[in-house]
């Protein structure tokens, strides 16, 4: 249901305006950033102040990002993916990378897809337990794990999955 509320049009509490003023002011602060980073190294006053006091970052290399999608009825669905976690004592580098996971439901099936660059199908373990996929990859340079939540029990026997160029694909039939 469209409704009009003054010059701005809403579906239900959802402000279409709104999400156009925050994308514009998300694609200015962008703009801005790499401007000012261009800047900064070109006058090498780039200052990366107490990054040496997170934990492992001496050791290991973070990656953090977020991942942003629209869920069939509308909704935004935000996931992050990565290895730097938020503490009470400041962030901390964890050797384990969560692999970025787009999870699809049907009627007769669900599948599982999971981008995790750098290693092989060798040493790739995928597992269910009741309504869990484990799917955990470890090689002397990355290791990944992930724990998937699905909206009912599955057995491992109902599940195949297949690697290529990075890309876990799990398919799980359902009844």
């Amino acid at each position: 249901m469209t409704q009009k509320k003054g010059k701005e049009e809403t579906t239900g509490e959802f402000e279409f305006s709104g999400l156009l003023k925050g994308l514009n002011n998300l694609i200015e602060t962008a703009a801005a950033f790499a401007e000012k980073s261009q800047d900064l190294k070109k006058s090498g006053e780039i200052n990366f102040g107490n990054l040496d006091k997170i934990k492992g970052l001496k050791d290991l290399k973070g990656v953090y990002g977020i991942n942003v999608r629209t869920l069939n009825d509308g909704r935004p669905f935000v996931q992050s993916f990565g290895n730097i976690k938020k503490t009470p004592d400041g962030p901390i580098v964890e050797e384990v990378r969560e692999p970025i996971i787009d999870l699809f439901e049907e009627k007769n099936s669900t599948q599982i897809i999971a981008e995790m660059p750098g290693i092989d199908q060798k040493d790739i373990e995928v597992e269910a337990r009741g309504d869990i996929i484990i799917i955990s990859a470890s090689t002397n340079k990355r290791k990944y794990q992930k724990e998937v939540l699905l909206s009912k029990a599955v057995k491992q026997t109902d599940m195949e999955w297949s690697y290529k160029n990075g890309v876990l694909v799990i398919t799980i039939k359902t009844d």
